[in-house]
């Protein structure tokens, strides 16, 4: 549920281990179903090509416990090539940029995108990506609320972009615009309904600096601190199930939990 305020705190980070591909791959995701009240026994993990940009397949564990000793796993293929560590999984179902375009591709785990629809003036290719991770113009994002899209619009001058997504036809329901510039943060994440924005402090040090509540339409300006093994940020995203925050840092899987003031001190600095 949503019975409680903005983000308070971040717990320290929890690695998990790196990627099945090894540290060559610094760039992907993981985590678990974002549907509240999906199969939270499921891991994903989705490491992009060297290339530092191609997502070509992701593999599927029955089992937190698989993830670790990288046994009784599925790997699935794209069917399309995906761009970018914006993938997340939602409903059982992978969505992610579809490759060298602006739009959103689906696929249920069955090696092939069974579905693909253009996000309207999303840029993509590199255009307005987060500055620590390449080809991440179109994020995906999962909460308590459903399926998000975050990107930029040259008519909104790069900054950042939320629509509300139909998780089976891929259409737009809504759409809000605010005023931070994408490419000066590292990642960005959604949870009830508000985009959260993280920027480096130094190799080993982040924070949550910029938020936009879509209910309130207002922003707000935070400082919390969330401290990283390894440099870079490849990708966030948010599990309404567990309250986690599932980070790809430099190839290795880590993961924080995420603590929320009580509903009646929700009152952001705007």
């Amino acid at each position: 549920t949503c019975q409680h305020g903005y983000i308070m705190n971040i717990s320290k980070p929890f690695v998990v281990q790196l990627n099945y591909l090894g540290s060559s791959y610094m760039y992907g995701g993981w985590g678990r179903d974002s549907l509240p009240g999906a199969n939270q026994d499921v891991q994903w993990v989705a490491p992009l090509s060297t290339d530092r940009r191609t997502l070509y397949s992701y593999r599927i564990y029955n089992t937190y416990n698989d993830l670790l000793i990288y046994k009784h796993f599925t790997d699935n293929n794209t069917g399309s090539y995906g761009q970018g560590g914006g993938m997340i999984m939602f409903n059982k179902t992978m969505y992610f940029n579809c490759h060298n375009s602006g739009s959103i591709c689906k696929n249920s785990q069955s090696n092939k995108v069974e579905l693909s629809v253009n996000v309207p003036n999303a840029a993509y290719n590199n255009r307005f990506t987060y500055s620590s991770s390449l080809y991440q113009d179109i994020d995906m994002a999962g909460d308590e609320e459903g399926l998000w899209a975050i990107y930029s619009t040259e008519e909104n001058a790069g900054n950042f972009v939320i629509s509300k997504i139909d998780p089976i036809s891929l259409v737009v329901k809504q759409t809000w615009t605010t005023a931070q510039y994408k490419p000066a943060a590292t990642n960005a994440f959604m949870v009830c309904g508000v985009l959260y924005v993280t920027r480096a402090i130094s190799t080993r040090r982040e924070e949550i600096f910029y938020m936009y509540d879509t209910k309130t339409e207002k922003e707000g300006w935070l400082s919390i601190p969330l401290e990283k093994p390894k440099e870079n940020i490849q990708s966030l995203s948010y599990n309404p199930n567990d309250h986690k925050l599932y980070m790809y840092n430099d190839g290795y899987l880590v993961n924080y939990d995420l603590n929320f003031k009580p509903p009646q001190k929700d009152k952001p600095e705007i």
